[in-house]
């Protein structure tokens, strides 16, 4: 019987006041042949790696600098020894039973390339776990409350904690580095798609995941522009180009309603519309 072995990946960057929680949730897995757990720090001014002492048995990777969350969680590959793999939010808590079963799902499913859990606020309510991939018409009847039923393969994963094989992980070469934050779970999920694998949520197991309901500037800015990168790598001129000027529309107004200057108006939108890899922010605003 193939090893039931996991690795889990933690980035953190300043999330001490969470991490215990996390490491606490993962070491009480259960139903694992083995847990190997790393945590990549992108150069914390708190005590988030403090937060590891807890257990001898995390593996630390210490970066000088902000590198980001995908280039963190490639770092994190290159080290990983379990047959499956799990992508896990700093600020997320998992049950006992969560990572076997999602082990279960997938091999009792081996068309699924990636899965995750359904994802609940602290409150306990439900969050949006798969989202349809972003186009002008998906954003226009979503505010009109007109959404139809999305079809499987045009929804990708929300990434607070996703699974895979470890092999599928490399032979994408993990995740894509242009995006800094945001964006790179739903690069992720389509080119698990473009190999003829499905991404679903396992609905009968839920995590907790704290999320940020704060949209600060920079936030918006890095979020459109993760949409519109992943509109010219994978869907076309033809839709990146209406979807472009829908979210410099919401740029221009949402940005000024919270104060951003011309300045900053414009060089916002040079980001959203620029394909260069994203830079590490200034300030924390995640």
């Amino acid at each position: 019987m193939p090893e039931r072995s996991v690795t889990a990946i933690v980035v953190g960057f300043n999330h001490a006041n969470c991490l215990g929680r996390c490491f606490d949730s993962l070491y009480g897995s259960t139903g694992l042949d083995r847990l190997q757990v790393i945590y990549v720090d992108n150069n914390s001014a708190d005590s988030s790696v403090a937060a590891t002492s807890w257990h001898e048995e995390i593996q630390v990777v210490r970066n000088p600098d902000n590198r980001g969350f995908a280039t963190a969680v490639n770092q994190g590959l290159a080290m990983a020894s379990g047959r499956y793999t799990a992508l896990v939010n700093p600020d997320t808590a998992i049950g006992p039973d969560c990572l076997a079963r999602l082990i279960d799902h997938l091999e009792r499913q081996p068309g699924v390339g990636l899965v995750g859990p359904a994802l609940l606020n602290e409150e306990g309510h439900r969050q949006i776990s798969l989202a349809p991939y972003p186009s002008l018409g998906v954003f226009v009847r979503g505010w009109l409350g007109r959404q139809p039923p999305v079809a499987a393969h045009q929804q990708w994963l929300v990434g607070a904690m996703v699974m895979a094989e470890t092999e599928l992980f490399r032979r994408l070469n993990g995740l894509d580095e242009d995006y800094f934050l945001y964006g790179e779970d739903m690069d992720l999920s389509y080119r698990v798609q473009q190999l003829g694998r499905a991404v679903c949520v396992e609905d009968e197991v839920e995590i907790r995941h704290t999320g940020n309901p704060r949209w600060h500037p920079e936030r918006l800015v890095r979020v459109y522009g993760a949409y519109m990168r992943f509109a010219a790598k994978h869907l076309g001129t033809g839709r990146r180009l209406p979807l472009g000027a829908l979210l410099s529309m919401l740029w221009l107004a949402r940005g000024g309603w919270a104060g951003v200057g011309r300045q900053g108006l414009r060089e916002g939108l040079d980001r959203i519309w620029s394909t260069r890899r994203e830079q590490p922010p200034r300030e924390r605003f995640y």
